[in-house]
């Protein structure tokens, strides 16, 4: 009788051994795509209803110095939005929401008091990289709206060293 608890506590050693590696890669941020890391302009779409995020957004992009602000999204290399799911887009009675539906079903992944950050491809509106980050209405919590951004092309830089 005294084997079998050992032999579980064995397989479950082996079994914990053998995914930990699987957890690793999956845990490890993965690098930005070049679209990103070769941006210098970027056109900040503030879809939070809260002006204090957008201008917290444009004093951390100013301090970072990494991107400059374009002055419409056709000159920018890359679109910013913050999100936190809030927002409503009006409907012209007898219409129906045109267009991919992941603009519309993206905002319920957002956490109740979070804001996304997005890096949308300006072309295709194609996501490329996104983050959420802690706020209270137009309040940033615990840190930098960008932390989670800096974090990123820190790993992608390390990754390409």
């Amino acid at each position: 009788m005294r084997r079998i608890p050992h032999v579980r506590l064995v397989s479950l050693i082996l079994v914990l051994f053998l995914t930990l590696p699987v957890q690793l890669v999956y845990a490890a941020p993965r690098p930005l795509p070049d679209t990103i890391l070769h941006a210098r302009t970027v056109f900040i779409e503030n879809e939070t209803g809260f002006h204090e995020l957008q201008y917290t957004l444009v004093l951390e992009l100013s301090k970072w110095g990494r991107f400059e602000l374009a002055e419409t999204r056709e000159k920018a290399d890359l679109i910013l939005r913050l999100d936190n799911g809030n927002h409503v887009h009006a409907i012209p009675d007898g219409q129906f929401p045109s267009g991919p539906m992941n603009a519309f079903t993206e905002t319920a992944e957002i956490p109740k008091g979070h804001t996304r950050i997005s890096l949308l491809d300006p072309k295709s509106n194609a996501l490329l990289w996104s983050d959420t980050h802690r706020t209270d209405g137009g309040k940033v919590k615990n840190g930098h709206l960008l932390d989670g951004l800096r974090d990123a092309f820190e790993s992608s830089e390390k990754a390409k060293h």
